[in-house]
């Protein structure tokens, strides 16, 4: 039975990662070994799963309607070892998370730390400003800009994350700075939203309703569009930081008041979080940005 389990596990990488080469490195075997794991599952299930030529290994349908079955099995051993020995020496396993784009780079910059620690962990990233299905893109965990209102899902508080106003100093030299809130309509902004509604900023506890020249649904695309001139941009601190320092953008408007955004880590009730994941969990909460990096 140890042997399929981990054959069961060895079929489950192949599924995230179809490379018998890529997978030997990973577990620390042969090809060899690594292909005759595969075999034993597919004599035990008595199907192929996997179509398999000099250079690529393609899925079959079965692969797929077997891999919803053995990550439920795995995450059930691993829930069941975590509740009856404590977790000892090193952490591994595959974390899918998903994160907004922003928060996914500031993390990017900290996994070091995480894995120096647990090398034998891997973070998987789906890297996106849109909100994630759990269920559907098969996450660990999702973060997520609160409030959340889905009673099928845990909710773990990280932290409220600031946000400011910035331009190049080649759009104030062009524009000028506003002076106050109410400026902000006559100056070219760079909107950050979805769809077709109009773009407004909540500033010093006031709605401003806001134009320019450039939109878009993802973060790094307005960061992008701000450090290229074209208008005043509504960011995260953590993402400009390095920017304000070196000159590359502006603080605008530094007085004013822009009200933080909470940021949330969700999982699905229903599914205890694996020793893995609650380490990744523990991870994100200890290294929120605004707080120095737990070394």
């Amino acid at each position: 039975m140890s042997d399929l389990l981990l054959s069961i596990r060895t079929f489950i990488r192949l599924c995230e990662k179809p490379s018998f080469t890529r997978v030997a490195a990973e577990m620390h075997a042969s090809h060899t070994t690594i292909a005759r794991r595969l075999d034993q599952v597919e004599a035990h299930f008595g199907t192929v799963l996997f179509h398999r030529t000099t250079r690529r290994l393609v899925p079959t349908p079965e692969a797929d309607q077997l891999l919803v079955h053995a990550r439920t099995l795995v995450d059930a051993l691993e829930v069941a070892e975590q509740e009856l020995r404590p977790v000892q020496g090193d952490v591994s396993g595959t974390v899918r998370i998903g994160v907004t784009t922003a928060l996914g780079l500031y993390y990017l910059g900290l996994l070091s730390l995480l894995s120096d620690q647990h090398p034998g962990l891997r973070i998987d990233m789906a890297m996106t400003d849109w909100q994630r299905d759990l269920v559907q893109d098969r996450l660990d965990l999702a973060l997520r800009v609160g409030p959340v209102g889905d009673d099928m899902l845990v909710v773990h508080r990280l932290g409220a994350l600031p946000r400011m106003l910035v331009a190049h100093p080649d759009y104030v030299a062009r524009h000028g700075l506003p002076t106050s809130a109410d400026d902000l309509p006559s100056h070219r902004c760079i909107a950050y939203g979805y769809g077709d509604l109009p773009a407004k900023w909540t500033v010093d506890g006031r709605d401003q309703l806001i134009s320019g020249p450039f939109r878009s649904d993802n973060s790094e695309a307005v960061h992008r569009a701000a450090l290229a001139g074209l208008g005043i941009a509504m960011l995260p601190a953590v993402r400009v930081a390095d920017d304000l320092e070196a000159g590359r953008l502006v603080h605008v408007l530094p007085a004013s008041q822009i009200d933080p955004i909470d940021i949330l880590a969700v999982h699905p009730a229903l599914k205890r979080l694996p020793a893995r994941a609650r380490l990744v969990l523990d991870f994100l909460k200890a290294n929120f940005p605004g707080d120095p990096p737990q070394r």
